[in-house]
């Protein structure tokens, strides 16, 4: 470590340092710094990469990485001429091939034998919790996995948003250290046909003007494409916003907005005076459009404000996306942060919201990993609120698979049922790993 013995900072850093392998690769209890919401929790390593100095210039300076840059630099470039108004074309020339991705991953690896990568990975990736289920691999086995990761994101990207493939959200990778009771499963057929839809017809001519138009744009800036990744990273972003679904983006950060009177009032809590943490209410979709709240999620919100004004938790977390009808401009959670104000009177700083689930098993993942980063106290209890049939379908056998199935683990542990509509659960870690295969809520 090149550090100055006789500076503040360099004790410091070091004092940092030996905690930090002290303790292992816990992540802060601290919300991810977003600069960017869409592309950093979607492609957090990227992220890092292009705002690191030290390890921007690294990548940049490496000789196979480069030519890797070079030729995907010339594909988008030629892409508008080459291509004119034929998507698949596109796709395929900003799709990361295997051969592609292996080479990069090698390249990466040696890199991470650097002491200033090794530093990145310790200090950046692991601490940020983005790579939870990579924590306890070596630095140059956890950069690997994290690219492997953020290239079949952006093909994934592509795929769905420019090629029109279905969502299939099973990106957990059968290679890996498998959890207690995973089982292998085949590849998984679209669940929710209705959700997660283009908003325009790839197949339309005008749709692929639209892209012709937007490879010239992105190819517009070279200061922008200098990593070897970018020219895919940009255009795998471009199709998500040119059809709206930037959904994963949207009330970030919550820190500073939606979430910041409860978060500031989270150290003020005696935690004694309460037997669960957090009410957790599970968002309800309306099926038609224009409608901002449904009814399910009213009656939900009834019952929580029962358990909140009987004292069982100091904040009451709402969690829904914009999810139902497809491409609606309602957030559940944001619908029914407004009714607990304005219909029940519950304060702002006992409020807290999670505006992008967009599934049963991402709201509790969700709130697992908000009760995380705001501090709330993680080895206690808190309570899952729904109405009583929702609530009997997350203690099945069947949950838990789709879990496993899911994500490669499961985002809590379910304690006791104490109504037929609260369960009690205790956030797990492995919530934090963000999740490689969805797009709008990773």
């Amino acid at each position: 470590m090149n550090i100055s013995w006789t500076s503040r900072f360099g004790r410091a850093l070091l004092f940092f340092a030996l905690a930090f392998s002290l303790v292992g690769a816990r992540p802060l209890h601290a919300p991810v710094a977003l600069r960017n919401p869409l592309q950093d929790k979607n492609f957090f390593l990227l992220s890092a990469i292009e705002r690191t100095a030290v390890v921007r210039a690294l990548v940049q300076s490496d000789a196979a990485l480069a030519q890797i840059g070079a030729a995907k630099r010339a594909a988008l470039s030629e892409s508008p001429r080459v291509c004119a108004a034929d998507v698949p074309c596109y796709a395929k020339a900003l799709r990361w091939t295997d051969d592609e991705i292996a080479q990069s991953r090698a390249a990466l690896g040696a890199l991470g034998e650097n002491a200033a990568m090794s530093r990145f990975v310790d200090d950046v990736l692991r601490q940020s919790g983005m790579f939870q289920r990579y924590g306890e691999e070596p630095a140059s086995a956890l950069l690997e996995r994290a690219w492997e990761d953020a290239a079949r994101k952006m093909n994934r990207a592509i795929d769905v948003f420019a090629l029109g493939q279905p969502p299939r959200f099973s990106g957990f990778d059968p290679t890996a250290q498998r959890p207690a009771g995973a089982v292998d499963t085949p590849a998984q057929p679209p669940r929710f046909p209705g959700m997660d839809l283009t908003a325009y017809d790839v197949k339309s001519p005008a749709f692929g003007r639209m892209v012709q138009i937007m490879a010239a744009v992105v190819d517009s800036d070279p200061k922008s494409l200098e990593l070897f990744f970018e020219p895919s990273l940009r255009f795998a972003i471009e199709l998500l916003l040119l059809h709206g679904r930037d959904e994963a983006a949207r009330h970030e950060p919550l820190e500073t907005g939606e979430n910041r009177a409860a978060e500031a009032r989270i150290p003020s809590i005696n935690w004694a005076q309460f037997p669960y943490t957090v009410i957790v209410v599970l968002g309800s979709g309306p099926e038609r459009a224009g409608v901002a709240l449904a009814p399910v999620g009213r009656l939900r919100l009834m019952l929580a404000v029962k358990d909140f004004r009987e004292r069982k938790a100091p904040f009451i977390l709402v969690s829904g996306g914009y999810v139902h009808p497809s491409l609606t401009p309602y957030s559940e959670a944001m619908e029914m942060k407004k009714a607990l104000r304005t219909e029940f009177g519950i304060p702002e700083d006992a409020i807290l919201v999670d505006p992008h689930a967009r599934r049963t098993t991402t709201n509790l993942r969700n709130a697992a990993r908000l009760i995380y980063r705001y501090g709330i106290p993680f080895e206690r209890k808190a309570l899952i609120l729904t109405d009583q049939l929702h609530s009997a379908s997350i203690e099945t056998t069947g949950f838990r698979e789709r879990c496993v199935r899911d994500f490669g683990y499961e985002p809590v542990r379910l304690i006791s049922r104490i109504s037929p509509f609260d369960l009690e659960f205790v956030p797990l870690f492995d919530s934090l790993h963000a999740d490689a295969s969805d797009l709008l809520d990773p």
